[in-house]
């Protein structure tokens, strides 16, 4: 394992245990583009190599399972995993936020949205649900059923988006609602633990050489970028250009990431191509397409070796 790759698993190891969101982060980064079962013994090889015992990880499964997040099947001895609609749907929500753009189109607007009285009567884990589904879409609390981000995406059943128009002046006052410093520090801790590893592959991209990595490590390297990246990026209102900083910390984080994930793609895809087991099929099947398309479109601010 690489010097790089051997700091950033310390830190991660140092940090209480987050199995099960690093289990959530591997389905939706790797798992289901590739048909979105996964057996339970390539799992356990993922968290091995991250030095996680298999009862923790067993542990970790039952838990989500428990919580609705997946669902287990078995096939003779082997169990399989896979997201739970309610998973499926969380993840496909985060998507374009972790592995889009971070505003750089200047036409994107605020965005009221606003509950119904149906939504506004929920309680308990229903308006938990809610509360969270609206804060990992980039939406911050306005008001009482009433929360204030960016015109993109789909909302929740029972929330309304009403576009928000005025003077630049009025739109900076409702950006001040965004607390952006706290996400700052995060995008500025993402690029220092990171970038050893992607001046590795900027290195060795720039010699034409292939990045020296076994295809276990790739995936381990890959899990925990994403994981970190999307626990920052999904706070992250993803305000328009005009209303952010011109050196918004977290553009340059989202390159970075770009770049070693680009890096990283041929390693761990081939190991999962190898060595990955789902369902009834056996193998993984190959990914989808739309998986191609992910950071596609910041390739003009790559280098050409990683676009």
């Amino acid at each position: 394992m690489d010097e790089p790759l051997k700091d950033i698993l310390r830190l991660f190891q140092a940090e209480p245990s987050r199995t099960w969101s690093i289990v959530m982060t591997f389905f939706g980064d790797m798992v289901l583009p590739r048909g979105g079962s996964i057996g339970l013994s390539t799992l356990l090889s993922l968290f091995h190599a991250m030095d996680v015992g298999s009862g923790t990880v067993r542990t970790a499964l039952s838990r989500l399972s428990a919580d609705g997040w997946v669902e287990r099947t078995r096939i003779g001895r082997n169990a399989y995993y896979c997201l739970s609609l309610r998973g499926m749907a969380l993840s496909r929500d985060a998507e374009p936020r972790i592995y889009g753009t971070l505003s750089f189109s200047t036409q994107r607007k605020l965005r009221l949205a606003v509950a119904s009285a149906s939504v506004r009567s929920l309680v308990g884990d229903e308006a938990a649900l809610v509360a969270t589904r609206m804060r990992d879409a980039g939406y911050t609390a306005f008001a009482q059923g009433v929360w204030l981000g960016v015109d993109e995406g789909t909302l929740p059943d029972g929330i309304f988006g009403l576009d928000v128009e005025g003077s630049q002046a009025a739109m900076q006052c409702l950006a001040a609602y965004f607390s952006l410093d706290d996400l700052a520090r995060s995008y500025l801790r993402f690029e220092q633990i990171f970038s050893p590893l992607a001046k590795m592959c900027i290195d060795y991209a720039e010699q034409k050489e292939a990045f020296p990595q076994d295809g276990l490590n790739a995936v381990v390297a890959r899990t925990l970028l994403i994981h970190e990246y999307r626990r920052i990026s999904l706070r992250d209102p993803h305000l328009p250009e005009a209303l952010m900083p011109s050196d918004w910390v977290g553009y340059r984080a989202q390159t970075l990431c770009a770049r070693i994930y680009r890096a990283l793609l041929p390693a761990s895809e081939a190991w999962l191509t190898k060595n990955g087991r789902g369902g009834d099929t056996g193998r993984l099947p190959a990914p989808t397409p739309a998986f191609y398309k992910r950071f596609q479109d910041i390739r003009r601010v790559l280098p050409k070796d990683f676009a």
